[in-house]
């Protein structure tokens, strides 16, 4: 609902404020870690300058295996009321990270909740487990039931995706529940492919979805209407107009008052901004349901000599509304291209999975060593760096980066000067791999900054009913909260 500020809306409005406020404190110190570049590890001394004293200290005494599994301990909760150095810089930064409180941060269960509060009817999930990978048939399942029952709740009449590429969430929503849905993406040769797919996939979707009752799998009705999902080629930004795209393209609702709900499952960069600006200024957007991705690609009005010197043409988007911030309370606030790289990566999933940075960063960080020295004016290529084939040591990476960009180096050097590079190679690899994993420790702190500033622009633009939903199991989907709100 949107309307002046209710006293509760204005309770939960000063609450993410000092949220926000309360992790912007502690994540400002920090920014310099955040936005270093792996590869200037050693040239730019990042170990001596961006990790505290004490913390540095307490790891110089470990082996890498030992603070490794140290770590692995410490950020799966294994220890408790560990008083370490390395434990006191997890916690504290798990305690900066968004988590499910209740009141504007909740579960999807509660999501649930709401929308039953609303008169809607909670929807069956349906699984489907061809035509899309692991990750993408998981986050339909459980995104498309709760967008599907939202969608009765606000008595909408059209489903709009945007960004939806290949049309994934559209396809349960149009097959499995029945809603006309309208995929906008400005590929126009993905959209040609998905709906060529979705012409497979209707043909056989009695065959490929299930429908789970009670914990239980059913085979779904074989009769499904085959002209519900439709695709329409737009850059979308605050000004798209949603209603006129859907008349254009569903020419039976031309007569209608047309409420859409506005939905998108990884929406990429400026987007999750733009479909926010559309459903707080188009009426006809009865409700908005995103999952953010991509936040390197959003537009930040950075000084390209304050955090990052890479940063290099980054403007506004067409729509002329920059990404982030959105909100009036962080108006002026910047985080930088690489803490924002940094965002979206998962310590949930590493940490599950165990995962340490390949040999190549090491090798990739030495060879800035080299060639700063030896040819300081030469434009390194990240792109043919990553085409590299796997290599033992240092000197075998070097030899096929000489060749790959032409360094004509390897032939000049002495045998002894790569020799000199890899001294205590041991220990630079446990300072590079503790690095990684202390600043991998930011990535959400980054990321929640990110998420409360969006779901405050919509309490500052006067909307009450706004969430932001913990929807799926980060390690899984590592991208798993999505900001709902209803006009």
């Amino acid at each position: 609902m949107k309307g002046s500020h209710s006293e509760e809306s204005k309770e939960t409005m000063s609450k993410v404020r000092r949220h926000l406020d309360s992790i912007v404190t502690f994540l400002n110190p920090l920014l310099p870690l955040a936005n270093c570049h792996m590869v200037e590890f050693f040239t730019q001394n990042h170990w001596e300058r961006l990790i505290p004293g004490n913390l540095k200290s307490s790891l110089d005494a470990l082996s890498l295996n030992d603070a490794v599994n140290y770590f692995w301990s410490l950020a799966k909760g294994q220890y408790i009321n560990d008083h370490s150095e390395l434990g006191k810089w997890i916690e504290e930064a798990k305690s900066n990270c968004v988590t499910v409180n209740n009141e504007y941060c909740i579960s999807a269960e509660q999501l649930n909740t709401h929308i039953q509060s609303l008169g809607g009817d909670i929807k069956p999930e349906i699984k489907v487990k061809e035509f899309m990978n692991n990750k993408k048939s998981y986050e339909v399942q459980i995104m498309s039931r709760l967008v599907a029952s939202l969608y009765e709740a606000c008595s909408a009449s059209c489903c709009v995706e945007a960004g939806g590429g290949r049309g994934h969430l559209p396809v349960a929503l149009t097959l499995g529940y029945g809603i006309p849905s309208l995929t906008i993406d400005c590929d126009e040769k993905t959209l040609t492919s998905a709906a060529e797919r979705i012409k497979i996939i209707q043909k056989q979707w009695h065959a490929i979805a299930k429908k789970i009752k009670d914990g239980q799998e059913e085979k779904m009705s074989k009769e499904s209407n085959r002209n519900l999902h439709r695709f329409a080629t737009a850059y979308v930004t605050r000004h798209t107009d949603l209603r006129a795209i859907v008349k254009e393209k569903f020419p039976e609702m031309e007569q209608e008052d047309v409420k859409l709900l506005l939905t998108g499952l990884h929406t990429c960069g400026n987007l999750g901004p733009a479909s926010l600006r559309i459903f707080t200024s188009q009426p006809s957007t009865a409700a908005v349901f995103n999952v953010p991705c991509c936040y390197h690609l959003l537009t930040e009005d950075v000084d390209s000599e304050l955090f990052d010197v890479f940063q290099k043409d980054y403007g506004i988007d067409q729509g002329g509304a920059q990404g982030f911030p959105m909100s009036e309370h962080l108006r002026g606030y910047n985080l930088g291209r690489n803490a924002r790289m940094l965002a979206a990566q998962s310590i949930d999933r590493v940490v599950h999975q165990q995962q340490l940075p390949s040999k190549s960063l090491l090798h990739r960080a030495l060879l800035q060593v080299v060639v700063k020295k030896l040819l300081p004016d030469f434009p390194l290529s990240e792109g043919k760096l990553k085409r590299l084939s796997k290599c033992e040591d240092f000197q075998q990476y070097f030899r096929q980066a000489d060749a790959t960009l032409n360094l004509n180096l390897a032939d000049k050097l002495p045998d002894t000067y790569l020799t000199d590079i890899c001294k205590d190679i041991d220990c630079r690899q446990k300072k590079i791999v503790m690095f990684y994993l202390l600043r991998l420790c930011l990535a959400q702190v980054i990321e929640s900054v990110i998420l409360l500033d969006r779901l405050l622009f919509l309490c500052e633009n006067g909307f009450q009913d706004v969430y932001l939903v913990k929807l799926f199991d980060p390690v899984l989907s590592p991208r798993c909260h999505s900001i709902v709100a209803v006009r």
